[in-house]
């Protein structure tokens, strides 16, 4: 089964804030707020939405978390999508399965990884009929991040 989510829609494709982070995901459109930050488009459309997060105003360290709806799948599983890390003291982004903790990690990348939008693939086997993906932004160490 192949879902697909471009974040064009206002109920941004089912996910959902997760209520026991510290702040959260924003959908965007344009450039972001903090200059030498971010994308000035979204990868889809080049005048679309895309989500993001800005660490402005947040201690170093502090989570934002963006839960998928349920997604009913046992076995073989692929996650594609399209990231944007750019600035001097970007933070990290992990990408989880069921719950938020590092046995549950199936993808992390960290720091600046340049003013493009890049693809992942991200493959992994679930036993479970159903699971959750939760995808968590980690505050870099300045706002230039």
């Amino acid at each position: 089964t192949t879902e697909f989510c471009d974040f064009e829609s206002y109920n941004i494709c089912g996910y959902t804030q997760d209520r026991t982070d510290d702040f959260d995901w924003t959908r965007k459109r344009g450039s972001t707020i903090t200059s030498g930050t971010g994308p000035t488009a979204d990868h889809t459309t080049g005048t679309g939405y895309y989500m993001h997060i800005d660490g402005t105003g947040q201690s170093v360290g502090r989570k934002a978390r963006l839960k998928s709806p349920l997604i009913s799948s046992r076995g073989d599983f692929c996650l594609e999508f399209y990231y944007h890390m750019s600035g001097v003291t970007v933070g990290t982004l992990n990408v989880y399965r069921d719950r938020a903790s590092s046995g549950n990690r199936v993808w992390s990348v960290s720091g600046n990884q340049g003013n493009a939008w890049i693809k992942a693939s991200v493959d992994f086997s679930t036993t479970s009929s159903y699971f959750r993906l939760i995808f968590e932004g980690v505050r870099g160490s300045w706002d230039s991040g």
